[in-house]
């Protein structure tokens, strides 16, 4: 796997997210928001995957996959305005599908093709629901992206709090609110459970909670790291309500990220 694959396929994905533009060569803005975020999701794989020194062929498939992990995105918000899979379809097997079509295995060798479709595929579900096999070394790819994904979610949802109060978030996932109210049980789950399900979530402050608890779910020290260089934490916290269970909850990330760093 070379560079001129990695120059091919980021061509190939500009091009196809082209179809999704209007007559001034727009792009709706939720389509816009998705479109930057997988160029810093790709960008976020690549120094995951230096970092863990990987071979170059591994660092360019992992920055491929970063790019496209969210294709399935495109035309799922043109089909039906929305980002919220349980009311539409699943934005990972949507992927998968798109690149099926696009004849993308081409592109590759039989085992990179496989990491890369279930990477994408598997790459919002729940630990739950991710197969056993991509438990293993198998998942090594899905993994890197999970964590690539939440390092930009965090800081774009933290940015988009602070400048507008995120009002893009309820136009993508209409079951969230805006407001501050933080609905009663959010913060007892997430410490139960070190994570928490979006269909609980009622508003955006919730969401800011579940950020948080994404610190509990880094697979590699290396993004975990760059989650605390970056000062993530720090800025949720400014963001919730200086509450009881907010401090708990403050208070037991921290600790967390101290042991995961020790």
């Amino acid at each position: 796997m070379t560079g001129d694959l990695l120059f091919s396929l980021t061509d190939w994905f500009s091009r196809y997210v082209r179809r999704y533009r209007d007559a001034n060569g727009l792009l709706p803005p939720a389509l816009e928001l998705k479109y930057l975020h997988s160029q810093r999701v790709a960008e976020n794989a690549y120094v995951i995957a230096q970092k863990l020194r990987l071979k170059e062929a591994e660092i360019i498939l992992a920055k491929i996959c970063g790019l496209v992990h969210d294709i399935g995105r495109f035309p799922q918000y043109d089909r039906y305005g929305s980002f919220h899979d349980m009311d539409t379809v699943d934005h990972g097997k949507e992927g998968r599908r798109v690149l099926e079509i696009e004849g993308m295995q081409s592109y590759f060798g039989v085992a990179d093709w496989e990491h890369i479709a279930c990477a994408v595929e598997y790459h919002n579900k729940k630990a739950s629901d991710i197969p056993a096999h991509l438990q293993s070394e198998a998942g090594f790819l899905l993994r890197l992206i999970r964590d690539a994904d939440k390092l930009d979610i965090m800081d774009l949802a933290i940015k988009s709090v602070a400048e507008d109060g995120f009002r893009d978030l309820t136009k993508m996932l209409p079951h969230i609110h805006t407001g501050s109210r933080l609905t009663p049980g959010v913060v007892e789950e997430i410490l139960k459970n070190k994570t928490i399900s979006v269909s609980h979530l009622c508003t955006v402050t919730d969401f800011i909670a579940m950020l948080a608890s994404w610190f509990y779910d880094f697979n590699y020290k290396s993004a975990l790291r760059l989650a605390v260089n970056r000062d993530i934490l720090q800025r949720i916290e400014n963001e919730l309500p200086d509450t009881k269970d907010i401090r708990a909850l403050m208070i037991d990330i921290k600790t967390h990220i101290q042991l995961d760093e020790g």
